[in-house]
């Protein structure tokens, strides 16, 4: 087991790293897109709601990037913090996931071999990056395994889409995007009632750390 409450360094001692401010998903592992990526024809047409029309989404911001969302502030429904995300472990091989009261719910510990390893607290057990969130063999989406279910994640248009995999019609549980130097996610009710938003707050960051995650 990872250790959940490693002491912290300042922000000084934070590693900087170059990243994409533009391209939502050009880190995830996906390559380089002009937005003009195809949707992978197993799921069609998938449906990009917008907030009047489709689901209820509530948003939640990662701000004060400093330099990138591996250090930052999760800021979600009526300008809260929900989470911080710190990337100033004593070996700086490690990324933890604060909640607002401070408790860490999640680690990320970044190795070169075997790979790096995640962990999000009673939802994810340890487990490789590249298990949890694999790269599709025609390199299109992601799978995200959580909750005993399998979800994907889709990019269409500078947007990122979560949906549910296997069925006729893919429901949408989240989504983000870039935004003026910040990352938005915006996650449904639904997901939030199954306990998807620390997942959905771990993969956003890991899928725009500009890290190799596979």
């Amino acid at each position: 087991m990872v250790d959940l409450v490693s002491p912290l360094l300042s922000a000084s001692q934070l590693p900087h790293f170059d990243m994409n401010l533009t391209n939502p998903y050009s880190q995830a592992g996906w390559g380089s897109s002009n937005g003009s990526s195809p949707v992978p024809s197993i799921f069609g047409a998938l449906p990009f709601s917008s907030t009047a029309s489709g689901p209820s989404l509530h948003q939640f911001q990662f701000t004060s990037l400093n330099p990138d969302v591996l250090n930052c502030t999760v800021i979600g429904p009526q300008s809260k913090t929900y989470f911080r995300i710190l990337d100033n472990t004593p070996s700086q091989d490690f990324t933890l996931f604060q909640n607002r009261d401070g408790k860490s719910v999640a680690v990320v510990e970044w190795r070169r071999a075997p790979g790096t390893v995640v962990e999000v607290r009673d939802i994810i057990r340890k487990q490789l990056v590249s298990a949890w969130l694999p790269l599709s063999a025609d390199r299109k989406y992601r799978y995200m395994h959580a909750l005993n279910r399998t979800f994907v994640w889709v990019p269409k248009n500078e947007v990122v889409g979560l949906y549910t995999y296997g069925t006729s019609t893919p429901e949408l549980y989240a989504r983000f995007f870039r935004a003026e130097g910040r990352v938005v996610l915006e996650v449904t009710s639904t997901a939030i009632q199954l306990g998807l938003l620390e997942c959905c707050v771990v993969a956003v960051a890991l899928l725009q750390s500009g890290r190799t995650i596979d």
